[in-house]
C-alpha cells in the first residue's frame, strides 16, 4: 500500500449507510464459484459488473434507463443493481465508485490468503494480474485524493507503475476524482476481457 501522511478514509470516513447498503449489493462476491469459494476471476467479474452500473450512472442514466440499458438482469441481479444506484443517491457516486474499489481488493485479498498465486499462465494468473493492477491504479488515486504530492506518490512506486501514476495523477489534476474513477473502470474491463 502507498505510505501517504493523511489517510483518504481519515480525512473522510466512509458512511455506515454506504457500506451497508453496499454489503446487500455485493452479496455474491461472498459465493460466487460453484463450491462458495472466491476466485480471482469471480472478484473481477462481479467488481466488473459494478464499475458498469456506475460508469452508466456517472454518464447520466437513471434507475430505468440503467434497467433498458441492461437487458437480461435476474431478478436477483436487478435488485443488486438498485441497491447500488441507491448508494449512489445516497452517499455519492465517489463514495460508491471507492466502495466498491476497496471490497474488490478485499475480495481478490481474501482469495489470495485461502489459495495463494495462481500460476501466471493460468486463466485465474490473468485475474489475479489484473486485481492487482486495479489496486496500485485506485491507491494512486487515494493517495492523491488524500493531498500527496504527485511526485512522492510517483517516487514509492515500482517503476513499471510511474507511467501510469503520471498519466492518472494528470488526469486527476485536469479533470478530477470521477473521471479517474471511470477510466479505472475502462482499464479494468480492458484488462479483464484482454488475452482470455
Amino acid at each position: 500500500m502507498l505510505n501517504f501522511r493523511t489517510s483518504f478514509f481519515a480525512r473522510r470516513p466512509v458512511a455506515t449507510g454506504t457500506l451497508w447498503l453496499l454489503s446487500l449489493a455485493f452479496s455474491p462476491w461472498s459465493s460466487a464459484s460453484s463450491d462458495g469459494e472466491q476466485s480471482y476471476e469471480s472478484c473481477s467479474l462481479i467488481t466488473s459488473e459494478y464499475i458498469t452500473v456506475l460508469q452508466l450512472v456517472h454518464r447520466g442514466f437513471d434507475r430505468d434507463e440503467l434497467a433498458a440499458s441492461l437487458p437480461g438482469l435476474t431478478p436477483e441481479a436487478q435488485k443488486r443493481m438498485e441497491r447500488l444506484y441507491m448508494a449512489t443517491e445516497e452517499q455519492g457516486l465517489e463514495e460508491t465508485f471507492s466502495a466498491v474499489n476497496s471490497e474488490y481488493a478485499r475480495c481478490a485479498r481474501s482469495v489470495y490468503r485461502s489459495k495463494g498465486v495462481p500460476e501466471r499462465t493460468a486463466r485465474e494468473g490473468h485475474f489475479y494480474f489484473c486485481a492487482g493492477e486495479n489496486k496500485v491504479r485506485y491507491e494512486i488515486l487515494m493517495a492523491s485524493v488524500a493531498g500527496g504530492q504527485p511526485q512522492a506518490i510517483i517516487n514509492q512506486l515500482a517503476d513499471i507503475h510511474k507511467p501510469t501514476a503520471r498519466a492518472l495523477l494528470e488526469l486527476h489534476r485536469n479533470e478530477g476524482t470521477l473521471a479517474v474513477f471511470d477510466a479505472l473502470g475502462d482499464e479494468l474491463k480492458f484488462c479483464i476481457n484482454n488475452n482470455l
